[in-house]
């Protein structure tokens, strides 16, 4: 058994105990840093730093976050990788284009690359986004030229990287492209095969472990649902075609272990969590399905600057398009502690 995947395993399923007592450093200290990479699902800030408005740097965003501070995160307060930091006993990771090149040079914790918008495809809204090509890039200049002032040899960076976590949530926005839905079977095999050559590119810099998400029911997204007959059910023609590829991606994830020395994979089924919230969120005060800002199902459905809010967030579903803190932190202890959404595929844990 792959010894690097044992411990990845291991670490995540200790990341959020029954208690709320620290976690002992002892099962944390093999992931040194976390490298994430997608879309506005897991944006800390880098599209505040991008022309073309595509950020959410206003309040109510972050209102619920570090006592009412709006970061560029797509919610109220925190996102699943920075629940996934902090129960690896990690800082939260800052995005990459808020550091200056200084400050680049002595984190060794972890960098976020995701931008609000962004998809696999370099023509998923790449005049204002970071496209996950592009995300590889900036990766690529931690790697050659900002991790090495940290590591004095080859041997010791090679080992940082192989022992930290890469988190990659991308691929819903590709299936939008300037107003239109990509929603064939060809347009899904075409996508597995786009984020399978990316992840190689990322297994070539240096990143082993592996965790990744599959794509949220679209057609269950705020503005999705208002549209649907009943108001407020799914889109099931988007969801069925979004279903084709989450159902073909662990595949594609076990050949890539098959075919890489020493690539492990942590597989995150985004979609079942979000459809089961939907349907039984109840147990969890989640009662709300429409957004929380705007708090309204009709006209309008963009979080505005200074919109109020509603006023119980912890028992939504979704803030506006994407999930709100309460949902994200759910979603960490049902992925990280129950592992009901996110299993070792193939392989038993410890």
């Amino acid at each position: 058994m792959n010894t690097n995947y044992v411990t990845l395993c291991f670490v995540l399923t200790l990341l959020l105990p029954k208690s709320s007592s620290a976690i002992d450093s002892h099962h944390t200290k093999h992931i040194p840093a976390l490298y994430v990479f997608g879309d506005s699902f897991i944006d800390c800030g880098n599209n505040n730093h991008l022309p073309g408005g595509g950020n959410v740097n206003f309040l109510p965003y972050g209102i619920d976050y570090m006592g009412g501070k709006p970061t560029g995160r797509f919610t109220n307060g925190k996102t699943v990788a920075d629940f996934l930091a902090l129960h690896l006993g990690l800082p939260f990771v800052p995005p990459y284009l808020a550091l200056n090149n200084h400050q680049r040079n002595k984190i060794r914790t972890g960098i976020n690359y995701g931008s609000g918008g962004s998809g696999v495809l370099s023509d998923t809204n790449n005049m204002t986004s970071l496209t996950l090509n592009k995300q590889i890039e900036f990766f690529h200049r931690t790697v050659k030229h900002n991790l090495p002032k940290l590591f004095n040899n080859k041997q010791k960076l090679e080992k940082h990287l192989s022992e930290s976590l890469f988190f990659v949530s991308t691929g819903v926005n590709d299936y939008f492209h300037n107003g239109t839905f990509r929603g064939n079977k060809t347009f899904a095999l075409y996508l597995l095969t786009e984020i399978t050559l990316r992840i190689q590119k990322m297994y070539t810099l240096g990143a082993r472990n592996f965790f990744v998400n599959n794509i949220p029911p679209a057609g269950c997204f705020p503005s999705k649902a208002i549209h649907t007959e009943p108001r407020g059910n799914c889109n099931e023609k988007i969801n069925k075609a979004i279903s084709f590829y989450n159902r073909r991606l662990p595949a594609v994830l076990f050949e890539l272990q098959s075919q890489l020395p020493d690539f492990t994979f942590m597989h995150s089924d985004l979609y079942k969590f979000i459809m089961e919230m939907r349907k039984n969120g109840k147990i969890y005060g989640i009662m709300e399905t429409p957004p929380c800002c705007p708090n309204t199902i009709y006209g309008d459905l963009k979080c505005h600057p200074n919109t109020i809010p509603c006023p119980n967030r912890n028992t939504h579903l979704f803030f506006d398009e994407h999930p709100t803190q309460i949902s994200n932190q759910i979603f960490a202890r049902r992925c990280f502690y129950e592992e009901t959404i996110c299993k070792p595929l193939g392989l038993k844990l410890l």
